[in-house]
């Protein structure tokens, strides 16, 4: 190898990884948590049942789920690569149902806040929902 190789091999940034589909789903629900600028304990449960379920991950691996997503919505600059390998991997129902998760964790501690809504309807755009779907997931989440 070159010098020249060696020094850009040297001062380069390591490649992005591609988040996988269950980092994606964790990342959102956490987020959407968190846009009112807490994320309650009941928000968290809720979080946690819905990823072993829908996953259908053992407790372990939904901890280690969780844990991996708090570091990388930490360090992620925008959701854009969540929601793109989403849209990668989701089909129509499966936004539909993801969307549904994300209308229960802003519901969860009773109140849908302004920050909820607007992220929930960000994300529902990002994921290319209808609108229509969008209404019917909140109506559906008992919002």
């Amino acid at each position: 190898m070159s010098l020249l190789h060696k020094l850009t091999a040297a001062f380069s940034p390591p490649p992005k990884t591609v988040p996988d589909r269950s980092l994606a789903m964790a990342v959102l629900l956490l987020e959407t948590a968190r846009a009112d600028f807490e994320r309650g304990p009941e928000e968290l449960a809720l979080i946690r049942a819905q990823l072993a379920d829908g996953l259908g991950l053992d407790a372990a691996h939904t901890d280690a789920l969780i844990e991996r997503a708090l570091d990388s919505a930490g360090t992620a600059v925008s959701l854009h690569e969540f929601v793109s390998t989403l849209n990668a991997e989701l089909d129509a129902d499966g936004k539909r149902q993801l969307l549904g998760w994300l209308w229960r964790v802003a519901l969860a501690d009773g109140r849908i806040e302004p920050r909820e809504e607007a992220l929930i309807r960000q994300l529902a755009d990002l994921l290319f929902v209808p609108h229509a779907d969008f209404v019917r997931a909140r109506i559906a989440a008992g919002g």
